[in-house]
């Protein structure tokens, strides 16, 4: 479960912005926003995600993360679940979605066909926002996802 306040906190803040944690050359991409939430919503400590590259890095070495199962349960995607509002979605490479790298962004809302997500970088070169993935039973919002980290209570 989140705290709600930080959580409002951290979209008041990130919204509409562009975030970058750490100052390389990579800069505004989705993983500096997933760094600042874990830290400023989650209270976890960013650095042992960091060494990962990637979503699609944090995701397949989730069980290598120090600490990371004491901080969130691994749910992989399937066609009958829906993350909680501040579950961190992962996302594989999906043509004319996600690059090779895959995404990362925190769930606010939805249900089995649509999803509504507050990222960086999506698309490309945007800043922090809202974004809606699905619409209707056709086109699924879980299109390359992996699944998600749900923060433990």
């Amino acid at each position: 479960m989140i705290n709600e306040k930080k959580y409002n906190d951290f979209i008041w803040k990130y919204n509409t912005r562009y975030a970058e944690y750490n100052l390389d050359k990579y800069r505004n991409q989705c993983m500096d926003l997933f760094w600042f939430y874990l830290k400023e919503v989650l209270g976890v400590d960013p650095r042992p995600y960091q060494g990962w590259g990637n979503p699609v890095g944090v995701w397949n070495n989730f069980d290598k993360i120090a600490g990371a199962k004491e901080f969130f349960v691994k749910i992989p995607n399937n066609p009958i679940n829906v993350p909680q509002k501040g579950g961190i979605m992962f996302y594989k490479w999906y043509p004319l979605l996600y690059g090779l790298d895959g995404h990362v962004d925190i769930f606010d809302h939805g249900d089995m066909y649509t999803t509504v997500c507050f990222g960086q970088n999506y698309p490309t070169g945007k800043p922090c926002q809202f974004t809606k993935h699905g619409s209707n039973k056709i086109f699924h919002g879980y299109r390359g996802t992996l699944g998600w980290l749900t923060p433990k209570s």
